[in-house]
């Protein structure tokens, strides 16, 4: 019983490691994507495939974020993920650039997504990386 015990106490130690490998490896994400994100804000408009590339990569991004974020322990930063890829949804589907009103709506959301990331994760540098 004495090693059955240990045996599930490594197992668990080494599963406890590995989830805190995921979640070092989505913060250094964060930190990277979201200055390119507010970047790509500025493209979510107009004609073309720029806008259109760049309303479908957000999408995507804001989605994953949304599924991973709340898997791993960040609840509130998946949630406001969600929020975001709600605002792209109709844009990404019909393969579109986003409107004004939709633009005001994200930037507002990305805003609020960068804050909640920041204060959940307690990443300073993600703040520092992506101040407009």
């Amino acid at each position: 019983m004495i090693e059955t015990r240990a045996e599930a106490i490594a197992v668990e130690t080494e599963f406890a490691a590995r989830v805190d490998g995921i979640r070092a490896r989505f913060v250094l994400k964060l930190a990277d994507k979201i200055p390119r994100i507010d970047v790509a804000l500025s493209r979510m408009t107009g004609d073309g495939s720029d806008a259109v590339d760049a309303v479908a990569s957000a999408y995507r991004w804001f989605h994953d974020v949304s599924g991973i974020g709340s898997i791993i322990g960040f609840d509130a930063t998946g949630r406001q993920a969600r929020l975001c890829a709600a605002i792209l949804i109709n844009s990404f589907r019909a393969q579109r650039c986003v409107s004004p009103d939709e633009l005001a709506s994200l930037r507002s959301g990305f805003g609020t997504f960068r804050v909640v990331a920041l204060n959940e994760t307690h990443f300073t540098e993600l703040d520092q990386r992506s101040a407009p």
